[in-house]
């Protein structure tokens, strides 16, 4: 059986995903959910909370996708790499996050927005700098400070996935041959090799 809370965010987030947060409203939320906005303040204090509690439990989500898909791999270049695609797959396919995060029309409340970037982007860090440590520990990478490679690998896979402002083709053969050039030069960058 779905659990309430979690059914009223899917129904929020499909109306969120369509109409985006300053256009939804709690009543609409409720009509489609067909319940009363009794119901759903009793999880969610308002339609902010309700907005962030969807988009944390959505990052939380695809971060245990993503990093459960990479438990067999030992290499940690190779998990980087994994990361960036298995990730870049994901969020073709579940594009909400993504179009939260690069929301330039004001849809989904720019003022939340640093917000949500810290909770994602800091869990994303968090994982990249994991792998990092890994391989410095294992002898396979250099000695660097893991939050800020970190941050700079997925500052570059943002520059080459959905934040992406170099003119490109758009073809799913372009993008991977763009992402296999990223993690070699990442690779030549990283590795005592």
């Amino acid at each position: 059986m779905v659990d309430k809370k979690d059914y009223i965010m899917d129904i929020a987030k499909k109306r969120f995903d369509r109409f985006g947060f300053k256009k939804t409203t709690v009543d609409e939320i409720c009509q489609d959910a067909r319940i009363s906005k009794k119901t759903l303040y009793e999880y969610f204090k308002d339609k902010e909370d309700l907005f962030v509690s969807l988009f944390n439990r959505e990052a939380l989500k695809s971060r245990k996708v993503v990093v459960g898909k990479l438990n067999k791999i030992d290499d940690p270049m190779e998990k980087i790499n994994k990361y960036m695609q298995f990730s870049r797959a994901y969020f073709k396919e579940e594009p909400f996050m993504v179009k939260v995060l690069q929301d330039e029309n004001g849809l989904f409340a720019p003022y939340l927005k640093k917000k949500y970037r810290t909770f994602v982007e800091g869990g994303i860090l968090d994982v990249i700098a994991g792998f990092v440590k890994e391989g410095m520990k294992k002898g396979e990478l250099r000695k660097v400070d893991p939050q800020i490679t970190a941050y700079i690998i997925f500052k570059l896979f943002q520059a080459f996935t959905y934040a992406k402002t170099m003119p490109s083709q758009t073809d799913r053969k372009s993008e991977r041959k763009e992402l296999n050039e990223l993690v070699t030069f990442l690779s030549r960058a990283l590795t005592k090799k």
